[in-house]
């Protein structure tokens, strides 16, 4: 292990952490964990680092690179945007302003940030904007007593999805990514170093209902969000779906879904063709963490 270079992401939730090891000098997955915990731990930092240190210790975890932390975007305020020409010498104004005028929050009290999709300065730009709590962010910053554990960036569970497909499967063709998680979906259209389309799909007419009355409906939710997309952002003839997140890891949703995704090629994401996972690491587990994999990889030098 003296050769390792290990990077750490982690994915927060509502009662739960999700956690992934990757060690970049082998390309490999080392481990994969969904860490229990009372509270969205983003909230209490003492709960966040102490549930994390736990999980260092017992798996006798000697040094690691760098941490990541990825939020679900229900935790953010995400759009993509287009920066005209005229407006590319002011980029991070001209976001500003925007992001001013598709919210009533107070945009001060966001962080505030951006990733290029594509574009120039003769052209402009394709901007994923992205904002999150700015005393989210103070509080990774500044409440983290382990400098090992303390986090490097921050950043919203839909890049992590792309680094994943970039990195772990270095996709070429259009796929969409569906993380499907208990307390909400997020879609997202997508091919190499581009984001076509974001979808999110709300949970809550799944609230008071049993399993089998409430997969159909979410199922049908989705769809009706992946047709959406195909007419209102122009997302034709991508049939690749692939299949993540908490209620990718039960039978009867997965079923449903397929069944009333017809015509579509549907894989649930245990691997990837392009980073090992070392024999320990549970298939099962990896569907649950991939968001946290993505988060790993934001770190690593040379992806």
């Amino acid at each position: 292990m003296s050769d390792s270079k290990l990077y750490l992401g982690v994915e927060v939730g509502d009662h739960y952490m999700k956690v992934a090891l990757v060690d970049a000098s082998a390309k490999k997955i080392v481990k994969v964990a969904v860490l229990p915990v009372e509270c969205n731990p983003i909230y209490d930092i003492f709960l966040f680092e102490s549930t994390l240190q736990l999980w260092i210790d017992e798996n006798e975890i000697k040094d690691i690179v760098a941490t990541s932390v990825t939020v679900p975007a229900k935790m953010s305020i995400i759009r993509k945007v287009y920066v005209p020409q005229e407006a590319v010498a002011n980029k991070a104004q001209y976001l500003k302003w925007y992001m001013e005028l598709f919210t009533n929050a107070d945009v001060d009290a966001y962080i505030v940030d951006s990733k290029t999709l594509s574009g120039d300065d003769s052209l402009g730009y394709n901007e994923l904007v992205m904002a999150v709590r700015k005393e989210w962010v103070d509080a990774l910053r500044k409440g983290f007593r382990s400098r090992m554990l303390a986090p490097k960036s921050l950043e919203v569970d839909v890049l992590s999805l792309m680094n994943v497909m970039d990195v772990g499967e270095k996709i070429k063709d259009a796929v969409c990514v569906v993380k499907a998680d208990f307390d909400g979906v997020t879609l997202a259209w997508m091919r190499r170093d581009e984001l076509l389309a974001l979808r999110c799909v709300s949970t809550l007419s799944m609230v008071g209902k049993t399993a089998d009355a409430a997969y159909p409906i979410l199922a049908d939710e989705i769809v009706e969000q992946m047709k959406l997309a195909e007419s209102e952002n122009a997302i034709n003839g991508v049939i690749d779906v692939r299949l993540c997140g908490e209620m990718a890891t039960e039978d009867s949703f997965v079923d449903f879904l397929i069944q009333k995704l017809s015509g579509y090629n549907v894989s649930l994401i245990k691997s990837f063709s392009q980073l090992q996972s070392d024999r320990s690491v549970d298939p099962i587990n990896m569907i649950y963490c991939v968001g946290a994999v993505g988060a790993a990889l934001n770190q690593m030098e040379g992806v």
